[in-house]
Order: C-alpha cells, then structure tokens, then sequence
C-alpha cells in the first residue's frame, strides 16, 4: 500500500492543563472593597507584564482566566543538524517554527544531505531555503557554508488566525475536487498543480499552529484540540499530494465505480466543513452515514477494479477516517 511509505512528521507537543504549573496565591485585602492576588513572575516576565499593562479576566464559574494578547517571546534557539537528512532537517525546522523561535541558527558540518526519496545529495542552504518559503513572516538572514540564520521579520497576532484557518479548508476543499477532476479527465498538468496547493496549505497551517503555540486560543481549554485539527488536516493535504502522483506515475484509467468513490469523499469534507462553522448533531449523523456508504461502496469495487485503481482508492480512504478525526474533535469544541 502506497499510504505506508508516506514520510514521518515531526510532532509538536503541547501541554495539556494538567501538565501545567499549579500554584497557590494569597489574596490581599485593600481598604474594605478591593482584593487583589500576585502574578506569577515567570509568566510576567515571559509576557513582558509591566506596571500599568491592561489584562483580560474571564469568569468561568470558579474559575478567573486571566491573559494577555502579548505573544510569548521564545527567544533565539541553536541546532546542529549535521545528523539528519533532507525530509528531517525540513520538518524539524518547521517544528522549531511552530514552537515561536524567532531566531533560530542551524549549524552543520558538511554542505550537503541526503534525500533518501532520489538517494541523491542536495544543498543544505538549498534545502532549508525551499522550507523558509512554506513559511509565513520569516527570512533566511545569514546563510554560511556550515549554519543558516533564519529570524521573524513580521509580528505575529491572534487577529488573522480565523481569517487563515478558514482559507486552509477552503483551498482544501478546492483541491479535493481538482484531483477527483484531475483523475477523472486523466489531466496530468492539473494533478501536478496539487503541489503547489499542499504548499499554500502547509503554509497557512503551521503559521496557525505557530500562532496558537505563541498566544494560545481564546478559550485555553480547546487549544490542544484546534492544534490537533490543524495537524489532521495537514496530514490530509499530504494524502491528496501523494495520491496525485499516483494517478500520474500509475496511469491510472478511472471507472464509473472510482469517480462516484473520489465525489464521496470531496461531499464528506464539504459536510464537515460546513460543521465546523454551524455545528448540528444532524451533521455528524449525516458524516457518520457518509462513511459507512463509503466503506460499502470499497468493498463492492473490489471485485470490480483494476488492482492499481483499487490501491489508489484504498490510500484515498485514509482521509476519510482523518475526515471522522476531524468530526470527533469538532465536537469536543462544542462541549
């Protein structure tokens, strides 16, 4: 099965709450109406509290939530990654990224690494080069024989995360129906134009995700959960690259029984979509019900397909369990 040899990402944690400093505070009492409680001198420090600083307080119950739109300064952060290959230096760039560095300095010990996918050297420069461009806000500033310097050159605010998240699933949701065009019509320079969509998508996503790891969600308790839907939804967009080059590599001739398959998946996805942003429980009944069709419907093909087109359909069955990944964590948000 093609979906086996899909390359391993690095994988970025967050704390969950209960992983998260507990701390107890006095409350001191001002003349007979005011009360007041200390803020924790790391987290003052790490926000750039000062005196006179307007914060936010929300009441949840029992509970005071008190933050700041302040991004959490992460400084500066040095790696040797003379170890790795290619595909590993890229993503732990990107892992560094997502974490808020904005100064990060790569050292190595020789110009070159190997891409394991060609077995054939590649530039360092040249390889981190191509992966600073799949992200948003930062710059190569130094760039040596055996370390790069790469630093923010933009400020980094929670006002464009929704504006972002909702362009990802539209240019998703796009893509789906131009690889289901693309196989369709056996139109090979359409497919191809599916890297260039994984690359605008994984743009908009890790900058989220770096966006949420530096100033966190409005609501703290749902963080780790729009985190995880962020991750899904790029493990997705790899699906549909890699499934493009299939169809292209196997010349894969599409039957009646595969282009109503391929549509399945793009109505699903669409489906969610439409969830996420007016959550009904008809809605999940109905992702729920467009699944088990599915599922029918590959069982019933094959006997049918030819075994090049089945293996393609079986990899694009992967996003449909990630597409139920997805509704799982949308409902965890409602509640």
């Amino acid at each position: 099965m093609y979906y086996k040899q899909y390359e391993i990402k690095a994988i970025n944690i967050i704390k969950s709450d209960s992983l998260q400093e507990r701390m107890r505070r006095k409350v001191i009492q001002i003349a007979e109406s005011t009360q007041l409680v200390s803020l924790p001198r790391k987290w003052a420090v790490q926000y750039g509290i000062k005196k006179g600083d307007e914060l936010d307080v929300v009441e949840e119950g029992s509970r005071l939530i008190i933050s700041t739109e302040r991004k959490q300064e992460m400084g500066k952060i040095t790696v040797d990654i003379s170890a790795l290959d290619r595909d590993m230096m890229m993503f732990l760039l990107r892992a560094l990224y997502k974490n808020g560095y904005d100064d990060i300095t790569l050292w190595f010990k020789h110009p070159e690494c190997l891409n394991f996918r060609t077995d054939k050297p590649e530039q360092i420069v040249d390889v981190l080069a191509t992966e600073v461009s799949r992200l948003n806000g930062v710059e190569i500033f130094t760039r040596r024989i055996d370390h790069c310097i790469i630093r923010t050159i933009s400020e980094d605010t929670a006002k464009v995360f929704d504006t972002m998240l909702r362009r990802t699933f539209l240019i998703f949701d796009e893509t789906i129906k131009e690889l289901i065009e693309g196989y369709e019509t056996r139109n090979y320079s359409l497919l191809n134009t599916i890297q260039q969509k994984h690359d605008a998508i994984t743009k908009l996503i890790v900058y989220c995700q770096r966006l949420v790891n530096k100033l966190g969600y409005p609501d703290h308790r749902k963080t780790n959960t729009i985190y995880h839907i962020l991750e899904v939804l790029d493990t997705m967009m790899d699906f549909l690259k890699y499934n493009s080059r299939i169809i292209i590599e196997e010349k894969i001739h599409p039957s009646e029984q595969g282009i109503s398959i391929c549509a399945s998946i793009s109505k699903s996805f669409h489906t969610f979509y439409e969830l996420y942003y007016d959550f009904k429980l008809e809605k999940v009944s109905e992702l729920n019900k467009q699944r088990h069709t599915f599922l029918k419907q590959i069982i019933v093909a094959q006997k049918k397909m030819k075994k090049n087109e089945l293996s393609f359909l079986s990899n694009m069955e992967q996003i449909f369990e990630h597409i139920l990944n997805l509704t799982n964590a949308r409902i965890a948000l409602e509640y």
